[in-house]
C-alpha cells in the first residue's frame, strides 16, 4: 500500500501519518496557499503553532491562514516564501 507520488521505502512503510499524507496532497495540488497561484510550490514549516506568537495584533496574511488551519507547514511559491522569510508584505490571500 502505497502513498501516490512517493517511491521505495517512504512509500511501503505505511507509517506516514494524516498530516503527512494531507501536506503529500496539498503538495501534489501545485497551488500557492497564500496567492492560490498554481506552479512550483515549497514548504515552510514553523516548530510549533506557539512560534505564530498572539494574533490580536497585526498579523503577516500567512501566520493568519497558518493559526486558522492548525497547521505548522504552509504550502507557498517561491515569491510567497521568500516574502514571508524577508518579513515583506504578501498580496491579500483570497482565501
Amino acid at each position: 500500500m502505497g502513498i501516490k507520488g512517493l517511491t521505495g521505502a517512504a512509500a511501503r512503510c505505511g507509517c506516514h501519518s494524516y498530516a503527512h499524507k494531507e501536506l503529500i496532497r496539498r503538495l501534489q495540488g501545485n497551488r500557492c496557499e497564500v496567492c492560490e497561484r498554481a506552479g512550483e510550490v515549497e514548504v515552510h514549516r514553523i516548530r510549533s503553532l506557539n512560534d505564530l506568537g498572539r494574533l490580536d495584533s497585526p498579523s503577516p496574511d500567512w501566520k493568519k491562514l497558518m493559526a486558522k488551519r492548525r497547521r505548522k507547514a504552509l504550502v507557498a511559491c517561491g515569491a510567497c516564501h521568500e516574502r514571508i522569510h524577508t518579513g515583506k508584505p504578501n498580496t491579500t490571500l483570497t482565501q
